[in-house]
């Protein structure tokens, strides 16, 4: 029987073991989501203790859905050169790393994002501070291109896959 420390394959992705660290937000990106410094010396400590697979902190795919400052974005080709950094450093240490990927959507406060949340409809969640405006068929089919292009910006940082955060109440979970 496989232990914890035993290497592992899932899907193409090859982990030195089956140690994973969730993701956990630390609030240490810049006002315009940038990943910082900190991230490097935070996310290479943890692949340094021996950990296979990191998975970075839910991590916004457009202006709308930022949740709380600190959070890292992935809304603009901009972000790609900080994110990949952290990627880099993480791989230094031989583990992989994962970027999850995320929208507030009714949870997000206008004080954050300088407008009125948005979500499946106008109904918040018990989470929400403010009612949501909901969403056109034609905006939905922006956010999906948003969540595409930030998987794409997250690949062309060097991530080895996206998670989609579809929990706590967010947006995805929103629509479920």
């Amino acid at each position: 029987m496989p232990g914890l420390f035993d290497p592992i394959h899932i899907k193409g992705l090859a982990l030195k073991n089956r140690l994973v660290m969730p993701p956990m937000f630390t609030k240490m990106a810049t006002e315009e989501g940038e990943a910082t410094d900190r991230h490097i010396g935070h996310y290479t400590i943890r692949a340094r203790g021996g950990v296979g697979l990191i998975i970075i902190e839910h991590t916004y795919v457009s202006k709308d859905g930022k949740l709380s400052p600190g959070q890292i974005g992935l809304y603009d080709d901009k972000l790609i050169p900080g994110l990949r950094r952290v990627a880099e450093a993480i791989h230094r240490e031989g583990a992989k790393v994962v970027l999850q990927l995320t929208h507030g959507g009714a949870q997000a406060s206008s004080g954050i994002i300088g407008q009125q949340p948005v979500g499946p409809w106008n109904v918040g969640t018990p989470k929400s501070k403010e009612i949501p405006r909901p969403l056109t068929l034609k905006e939905i089919e922006a956010l999906v291109a948003a969540f595409g292009e930030a998987s794409r910006r997250a690949m062309d940082a060097g991530f080895d896959s996206i998670e989609l955060h579809g929990a706590h109440g967010f947006l995805l979970c929103q629509f479920l």
